[in-house]
């Protein structure tokens, strides 16, 4: 069954009208996570929401089932059961054209924004509105999971691209200026091909703020070695995208 996580960003203009933006996570058997994301003018939030409902469809593998997640019961009641409110009646009549002109059986549940891949179509949502295309939207994309145990001294690193999947078992220097968290997210970008998006999930709070701003860090040697490997990582194309913390 395919799966799509949902999400839109609405702001209001002082003529009262708006801007929107959607966001989508579509979710295939045996595939990597696809996104998608765009802008719209939009009357209110629920237009927006009912818009990321429809690019699902679009998106999604024509005559094959899909589940499509969102946390607005606006949408739910007037897609999933036709009985929304009235000013999305039109708008939720057109997914459901969509949907049988494609012969995708259409279903919507509820999924809340905390969700992982809910969290990610929030983001490339408020991206699109602002008018900012997503990392993940650059090139092509491997997903990137840290393991880390604080009482051992090693963080396994996992990392999925289609057609391949890569582990490593990172051995953590203790007397290191570089925080443990971090020599393990260092090593992970080390897996990234040239032009690669990593969408790395449980990098700490820690490791993401020293790859994100290296001069935060406490001693001049651990920001030399994160300077460099961020500039490296940038002279190869290579671009970081973090989801959760570890």
């Amino acid at each position: 069954m395919n799966q799509a996580y949902v999400d839109a960003s609405w702001h209001e203009r002082p003529d009262g009208y708006g801007v929107g933006g959607w966001g989508l996570v579509l979710l295939r058997p045996g595939e990597l996570p696809t996104r998608y994301q765009g802008q719209l003018n939009a009357p209110d939030n629920n237009a927006a929401e009912v818009r990321a409902v429809l690019e699902a469809v679009r998106h999604a593998p024509a005559g094959e089932g899909l589940t499509v997640y969102t946390d607005n019961e606006a949408v739910i009641a007037s897609v999933g059961r036709g009985r929304g409110p009235h000013r999305l009646a039109d708008l939720a009549r057109a997914v459901q054209d969509e949907a049988q002109a494609r012969q995708v059986g259409l279903r919507v549940r509820y999924a809340p924004r905390t969700r992982r891949h809910m969290m990610a179509a929030h983001d490339l949502a408020n991206n699109a509105r602002r008018g900012l295309s997503s990392p993940e939207q650059d090139g092509p994309q491997a997903d990137v999971l840290i393991e880390q145990r604080p009482a051992l001294p090693e963080a396994r690193v996992s990392l999925r691209r289609p057609g391949e999947r890569v582990t490593a078992l990172v051995n953590l220097d203790p007397l290191s200026d570089v925080p443990p968290s971090a020599q393990a997210l260092l090593a992970a970008v080390t897996l990234a091909r040239p032009g690669e998006v990593l969408v790395v999930r449980r990098a700490s709070k820690v490791a993401q703020a020293l790859w994100q701003r290296p001069e935060r860090a406490l001693r001049p040697a651990a920001q030399a070695q994160l300077t460099q490997a961020r500039q490296q990582a940038d002279g190869l194309g290579v671009q970081v995208e973090f989801q959760g913390t570890g």
